[in-house]
């Protein structure tokens, strides 16, 4: 049934960028539905803006809309989604890359909001530990550049695979090699982090400690 479903909805998908290419504003409509959350999710993820994001995620599908004539769609697999995801969010690449070169030197960034939906934990559950989303994508910056591109495509676009492999023309084998890299990675520097703050709290409590001892023996 699920699977039945799953299918359903990428012929459904297929079927909406086929009436969007000739002009059918419903269909572009239900194309913007499904997926503007998730360019939002991934131009926060890169600008940690939540203003620039929302402009950044119209401007998106606004270019992808007007290049949709040209798009074509390429079979990723019975048991993957559709190409339509990995080629809009391939113009999501290179247009934040744009937006960057653009504006190189800009204000302070706002913190990723808590209400964000993420669709799925991605690192933060796989490296076992109680942090939130949005702590992981704050060292995200710190991967190298390949890798993380996969993680804001899988995590924070909710690309699978197939998908983020197309996105960023590479074979699914490699999009798989670095995602494990990144994931390993980060659950390092959560370590790391976690050890650090637990040897801070320790430093900090000890000194309480020596004060308070030292208060009561010169009273």
């Amino acid at each position: 049934m699920a699977e039945t479903s799953y299918s359903q909805a990428v012929a459904d998908e297929r079927e909406y960028v086929r009436r969007c290419a000739d002009g059918d504003q419903e269909a572009a409509g239900l194309l913007y539905d499904a997926y503007v959350a998730r360019l939002y999710r991934y131009c926060l993820a890169r600008v940690s803006n939540q203003a620039d994001a929302e402009d950044l995620a119209e401007e998106i599908f606004l270019k992808a809309l007007g290049a949709i004539d040209r798009f074509e769609w390429r079979d990723l697999g019975a048991s993957d989604r559709s190409s339509f995801g990995a080629w809009l969010f391939s113009i999501a690449r290179n247009h934040v890359a744009s937006h960057h070169r653009r504006a190189a030197v800009r204000g302070p960034m706002s913190e990723i909001p808590e209400w964000i939906p993420d669709g799925q934990r991605g690192p933060a559950d796989l490296a076992e530990t109680q942090v939130t989303i949005e702590e992981v994508f704050r060292l995200v910056d710190q991967l190298p550049e390949a890798q993380r591109e996969v993680i804001r495509l899988r995590f924070g676009a909710g690309l699978n695979i197939a998908e983020t492999a197309e996105a960023l023309n590479k074979r699914q084998g490699n999009v798989k090699v670095l995602q494990f890299k990144a994931v390993k990675r980060l659950k390092s520097m959560l370590m790391q982090e976690a050890a650090t703050a637990t040897m801070s709290n320790s430093g900090n409590q000890t000194g309480n400690d020596l004060e308070s001892d030292r208060k009561r023996n010169s009273g």
